[in-house]
């Protein structure tokens, strides 16, 4: 905790630094061209959907589990996700919009463990390569998975694979050769071996790439690169690249740039050649070397212009560009929120994979010369998972009474309480009704932590109310006897017609702001009976804002009003007031200055500071952005960031309806109300935009109090000291 001296700006600072997020390694990617959707699976079995459109940002999550393993990735037509793993099993996921990731179906391949997946170009077939060394077909029609045959077994595992341009040919790489299977008759026509550095140790060939012209690039254990003619079965150059094992293979769409990556932790540039360069056309020369991991490289992926995706042992994703040359990293955190604050207790919840961890945050400071920060970063509490399940979401109430956390299986309910200065967790059950699921993916307690919302894949949100089971009268303790019982189910799905990815719930506890992946923003309020104000009452619908183009990052709800901050993933924000049906604020933030954000990560936070209306902290990356707006911006060059962009106002119809809303919106009465964007006196584009703080590894900021802001850091020694030792190289006349 830092004391600054009062003044009108400044505010007391806990950085908490003692996240011990492990590493998580990546282990395979799959591009998805048509929508530009990354999906990437780590080491324990968690699969990351992430959108690359504009500012890049993770919009779902698979959990993984123990054991679970998954070894290559693979887009199909129409949106669909397959998955192969250790287990000798092909996955279908089910990703459709307004529901949870789910398994759409299950098969078991043939040869036991299945290593590698790919789907041709066309979309016809997919090919998995196994253990045994049999390549099983399926073939991909009208959104339906069917086996086709399988193809003669070789001998030894199937490491990789890839579909030629046309889809009639696949080339297998494994131990000491690389193959040409004809898939229409199921034999292979060609078999082009490596070689041995020696005779004793085969030659693993880790990735193969197949040009449109039919040359077989591939990647060995040697560490070299080598060229083969696919359609006379030679081999037509083998280079020297690393002194290790290259793993990786990624292309550009124009195949003129090749890049080749290992446990050298190098990313090495080939450049296609014009014309004839020692005898042989089209040659790729090695033009550069970058390194912007700090251990092996297991994958990489292209997309976009001249922009790869690479990710490694070391868990950072890395998108390198060039030209410019531009290296954005993403840190491997876990789905938000990650962490919740308790401000009324001064707790902090932080989200592991499999457990929970409270801890306590530092005391009020009196005056600076009083500092008494007893029991600051203490651990209360850690809580496992049972049978070390991933644990998908977890909440903390402000009261710290109430935690809260859920896994693929059950969801708990813990209530803590002190007895004799030690603190005691007891389980309560929740009584859900019989349409209820097992689990939910977020959970939110009001303010009051009288009310839990449960957000659940089938789109519903059930809402539960802390109330009392016996009399108070005849009960000695009416905390132990407070259970949060089931009052109704919002039935989301009628307007959110995708997966409610940010929440946020008003300081009068009397709104509940829900968005999803598709941009809609509904304004949910609570309606409380007139003859029993002790009832929470129901939560209808007050209005539908108007839908944008990109989905939202972050959204806030302004402290005793009744505004709500939202930012998008091209990083525009506006401010609007859900109950003037206005809009107060709206600009594209210009993060491209320097020492000023970073353009490339989205808005992942935004709090509303509680000194000055017209004034929110933004997080950036790890960044803390300052924005002020309006009449108290202070129009200072070295500050002043003016909007860039023009504005864009949605179209309304004639009645004042936007063109993409469902509707309007009842609020309580019988009256309609929309949500325009008109633009009017009251909106206004002037901010001042600077940089307050620069962290190493932010995860969260929020305030606590009116003059103290918490900023969550992942520990950067705990995401290094567990990694595996990297490769090491020799250099003469060094030890």
């Amino acid at each position: 905790m830092i004391p600054q001296k009062p003044a009108t700006d400044n505010c007391r600072l806990h950085n908490v630094q003692f996240y011990n997020l492990l590493p998580r390694a990546i282990v395979c990617t799959a591009m998805n061209r048509q929508t530009n959707r990354l999906a990437l699976a780590r080491h324990d079995g968690t699969i990351e959907i992430w959108n690359m459109v504009h500012a890049r940002f993770m919009e779902k999550t698979i959990p993984g589990g123990v054991g679970v393993s998954i070894e290559g990735l693979a887009w199909a037509e129409n949106d669909r996700l397959f998955s192969v793993s250790l287990a000798g099993t092909l996955v279908e996921w089910d990703l459709r919009p307004g529901s949870q990731p789910r398994v759409k179906q299950s098969l078991l391949v043939t040869g036991n463990a299945a290593w590698c997946i790919d789907v041709s170009r066309d979309g016809r077939r997919l090919a998995v390569g196994t253990e045994g060394g049999y390549i099983n077909l399926y073939r991909l029609e009208n959104d339906e998975l069917s086996y086709e045959r399988i193809l003669d077994k070789q001998d030894g595992r199937v490491l990789c694979c890839r579909f030629d341009p046309s889809g009639d040919f696949l080339v297998t790489g494994s131990a000491d050769a690389v193959r040409v299977w004809d898939v229409r008759n199921g034999h292979a026509v060609h078999k082009m071996t490596t070689g041995r550095t020696d005779h004793r140790v085969a030659t693993l060939v880790w990735d193969v790439w197949v040009t449109k012209d039919f040359t077989i690039i591939s990647v060995d254990s040697r560490g070299r690169l080598m060229f083969c003619d696919g359609q006379l079965g030679t081999v037509l150059e083998s280079m020297p690249v690393s002194k290790g094992d290259l793993l990786c293979i990624a292309m550009e769409e124009d195949e003129r740039t090749l890049y080749v990556a290992g446990i050298e932790s190098n990313i090495s540039t080939f450049r296609r050649t014009q014309g004839n360069q020692g005898g042989r056309r089209n040659q790729f020369i090695r033009t550069a070397v970058r390194r912007p991991h700090t251990h092996d490289i297991r994958t990489m992926v292209t997309f976009g212009r001249n922009s790869l995706v690479s990710g490694g042992v070391d868990g950072m994703l890395v998108v390198t560009s060039f030209p410019p040359f531009q290296t954005d990293k993403y840190l491997p955190l876990l789905p938000s929120p990650a962490t919740v604050v308790a401000a009324d207790s001064r707790l902090v919840l932080l989200k592991y994979v499999n457990y929970l961890e409270v801890w306590t945050l530092a005391k009020r400071i009196a005056d600076v010369d009083g500092l008494d920060c007893g029991g600051a970063g203490r651990k209360v509490m850690q809580i496992r998972s049972k049978d070390d399940e991933h644990i998908i979401c977890a909440s903390i109430s402000p009261n710290g009474r109430w935690l809260l956390y859920s896994t693929e299986s059950t969801i708990r309910l813990l209530r803590s309480s002190c007895e004799n200065e030690k603190l005691k967790l007891k389980r309560v059950r929740l009584t859900v009704p019989d349409q209820l699921t097992t689990s939910c993916y977020r959970a939110e307690f009001t303010h009051d932590s009288m009310i839990l919302f449960l957000y659940h894949g089938n789109g519903t949100i059930n809402v539960y109310v802390a109330c009392c089971t016996a009399s108070p009268s005849r009960i000695e303790n009416v905390e132990e006897e407070t259970r949060f019982e089931h009052q109704h189910t919002i039935d989301g799905s009628r307007w959110l017609s995708d997966q409610v990815h940010l929440s946020a719930v008003s300081q009068c506890n009397q709104y509940l702001v829900c968005a999803d992946l598709a941009s809609s923003i509904v304004v949910f309020e609570r309606t409380v009976p007139p003859t029993n104000r002790l009832i929470s009452g129901k939560w209808k619908r007050s209005i539908s804002l108007p839908r944008y183009m990109h989905p939202p990052t972050a959204i806030a709800i302004q402290p005793g009003k009744t505004r709500l901050a939202v930012a998008f993933a091209d990083h525009k924000l506006f401010l609007y007031d859900f109950e003037e049906f206005q809009f107060i604020f709206s600009i594209y933030l210009s993060l491209s200055e320097p020492d000023c954000g970073s353009p490339n990560h989205p808005i992942s936070g935004i709090v509303f500071d509680p000194r000055h209306e017209a004034s929110m902290l933004l997080k950036n990356n790890c960044d803390i952005l300052a924005l002020r707006f309006g009449v108290d911006a202070q129009q200072r060059e070295d500050v002043s960031l003016e909007c860039s962009a023009p504005q864009k106002v949605r179209k309304t119809n004639g009645k004042g309806k936007d063109a993409d809303d469902d509707g309007g919106m009842t609020n309580g009465n019988t009256e309609q109300h929309e949500a325009t964007a008109e633009t009017g006196p009251s909106q206004q584009t002037k901010h001042t935009l600077k940089l307050v703080r620069k962290n190493n590894h932010l995860v969260d900021i929020d305030w606590l109090g009116e003059s103290e802001l918490v900023a969550i850091e992942a520990n950067g020694l705990s995401m290094v000291e567990h990694l595996p030792g990297a490769f090491r190289k020799k250099f003469y006349g060094k030890a």
